[in-house]
């Protein structure tokens, strides 16, 4: 075990994140109503936008790895059938919402999606891109290596919403609550892409897909789920379909680069 390499992983990830929510909230509270503006979306994708190309030079000067955004696959016929439950469970919802978000005027649209990539390339550089390669370079090579790895990020990422607690704006516990348990396990299911495929192109891809949604002044707030349909369909399937995709029979592939 390289607890070095352990530490420094967690200490990027959620550095990375401090540092955007502090950039954030402050930007928030010195502006009253800024969140409810539509333009907040492009001050966010800006910021996040830099963050993350901070992530991808720390992944080289730290690791020696360049994260790999490639869309090329190169054992197409292993894979293709890993996108089955993304696209199921985050696929067709996005077909079914996008005729709602070309509604809107032209400005909201691309508003909508600027926060989705936004949210997309961030979150995914930091957690599946850095994350996993820092955790790969952190635990020793065993069968149970890429669940870990799955596991570890997921945490991680599901982990930092909480923070929403403290925006001006804020949903209300159990819709984070919600929100952490539903993120673990969306992060696993883009583990699976990234360490299936080599690259993160495809977990930015349905992140971006799950996230995009007609822009409100509300859009921002989480609505409270059913628990049931939250646990069986969003945390049961997406932990089964991990489980099985990154069994130890299973060939991984951390990074192509």
């Amino acid at each position: 075990m390289n607890w070095k390499n352990f530490f420094r992983t967690i200490v990027v990830m959620w550095g990375t994140f401090l540092l955007y929510k502090t950039v954030t909230l402050s930007l928030l509270y010195t502006l009253p109503n800024l969140q409810s503006k539509p333009y907040y979306e492009f001050i966010y994708f800006l910021i996040v936008t830099v963050i993350s190309i901070f992530i991808v030079r720390l992944a080289k000067n730290l690791f020696g790895i360049e994260i790999n955004f490639s869309p090329v696959i190169k054992k197409r016929k292993k894979t293709i059938f890993i996108f089955v439950i993304p696209f199921i469970l985050y696929g067709i919802d996005f077909i079914g919402g996008i005729a709602d978000i070309f509604r809107q005027p032209i400005y909201l649209i691309i508003v909508s999606f600027a926060s989705a990539l936004g949210a997309g390339l961030f979150e995914e550089i930091r957690d599946r891109g850095f994350g996993t390669i820092g955790f790969n370079n952190s635990f020793p090579n065993s069968k149970w290596k890429p669940l870990i790895i799955a596991f570890c990020t997921s945490f991680l990422f599901c982990t930092t919403h909480y923070l929403n607690l403290l925006m001006p704006i804020a949903p209300s516990l159990e819709a984070v609550n919600q929100q952490v348990i539903y993120t673990f396990f969306l992060g696993m299911v883009f583990s699976v892409l990234s360490m299936r495929t080599g690259t993160i192109f495809y977990a930015i891809l349905f992140h971006s897909m799950n996230n995009l949604v007609p822009w409100t002044p509300t859009s921002d707030l989480s609505s409270v789920s059913s628990w049931s349909n939250l646990l069986i369909i969003y945390g049961l399937v997406p932990l089964l379909y991990t489980l099985w995709c990154l069994r130890p029979s299973k060939e991984i592939q951390i990074n192509n680069s």
